[in-house]
C-alpha cells in the first residue's frame, strides 16, 4: 500500500509492506503531518524498516535527521546528492521558467545536515526491506535524484517532474532542473517501467501515459524508449 503524507510544499510517501518504508521526510516543519500519518496507519517510528530520500533537497530530506534518531531506521541516499545532505543545503537550484524564480526564495531553506547511512549509484531492491520494488537513479533534477519502482506498477518519482496544480492526472516540468537532458532521460527510463501511475514529490499522481506523451512534447521530437530522437 502507498499513502501519500502532504507537507507544506511537497509530498512524502509511506509504502507499507511487511515493514514499512518512508520515501522522502518533508521540509523543515513537516515533521507533525509525519507522525500523524503513521499513527493514522498504526505505524510506531521504531517500525520503519528504511527512510530512502529521492534526492537531497530540503523538502524531500528536511526532517531526515529528526526521525532518523526517533526511529533508529537508516537513511538511504544516492551518492550524486550526498554533498548536499551533508551542508543541510539544497546547492544549485536552477529555475526552468517564470514560476521558478518567483517561488526559489520561498524554498531555498537550509535544514539540518545528517550523514547518510546506506548511499547507492544505480539503485538496489527494496524487497530486503520488506517492499516489492526497487530504487532505480533518476539524476537529472539533482545529480543523485532516484525514484522508487514498485511490484504494483506504481512509482515515486520524487521531481523527476511535477503534478499539475490545476489540472488533475496531468504531468508538468519541474520548477527547477540542474540538467535538463538527463532529466529527459530518466523519464524515459520511467516511462520503460511500463508503469501504471507516478506519485511525484510536488502535487498530485498522473497515469504513467502522462511519461509517454510528455517525452513526444516540449521539444518537437519524439523519442523512442532508447532516449534517442526519432
Amino acid at each position: 500500500m502507498l499513502i501519500r503524507i502532504k507537507g507544506a510544499i511537497s509530498n512524502c510517501y509511506l509504502l507499507l509492506g511487511e515493514r514499512p518504508v518512508l520515501v522522502d521526510t518533508g521540509a523543515p516543519g513537516d515533521l507533525k503531518h509525519i507522525l500523524a500519518a503513521f499513527r493514522a496507519y498504526g505505524v510506531e517510528p521504531a517500525q520503519l524498516a528504511l527512510i530512502l530520500l529521492t534526492h537531497g533537497h530540503s523538502d524531500h530530506a528536511g526532517c531526515a535527521a529528526e526521525l532518523k534518531r526517533r526511529s533508529g531506521a537508516q537513511i538511504a541516499l544516492h551518492a550524486g546528492d550526498v554533498a548536499l545532505v551533508r551542508g543541510g543545503r539544497n546547492g544549485v537550484l536552477a529555475p526552468q521558467d517564470t514560476m521558478g524564480r518567483i517561488v526559489r526564495p520561498f524554498v531555498d531553506e537550509e535544514y539540518e545536515a545528517f550523514e547518510p547511512d546506506v548511499v547507492f549509484r544505480d539503485g538496489f531492491s527494496l524487497e530486503p526491506h520488506g517492499v516489492k520494488g526497487s530504487v532505480i537513479a533518476t539524476p537529472g533534477h539533482t545529480p543523485g535524484s532516484a525514484s522508487v519502482v514498485l511490484g504494483s506498477g506504481e512509482a515515486v518519482i520524487g521531481d523527476v517532474l511535477r503534478g499539475s496544480l490545476v489540472w488533475p492526472n496531468k504531468a508538468r516540468d519541474h520548477y527547477f532542473c540542474n540538467d535538463p537532458e538527463l532529466n529527459r532521460r530518466s523519464i524515459v527510463r520511467l516511462a520503460r517501467e511500463g508503469l501504471l501511475r507516478c506519485h511525484p514529490g510536488n502535487f498530485g499522481s498522473f497515469p504513467g501515459s502522462e511519461l509517454h506523451r510528455f517525452l513526444s512534447t516540449g521539444t518537437g521530437e519524439v523519442f523512442e524508449l532508447s532516449g534517442r530522437p526519432v
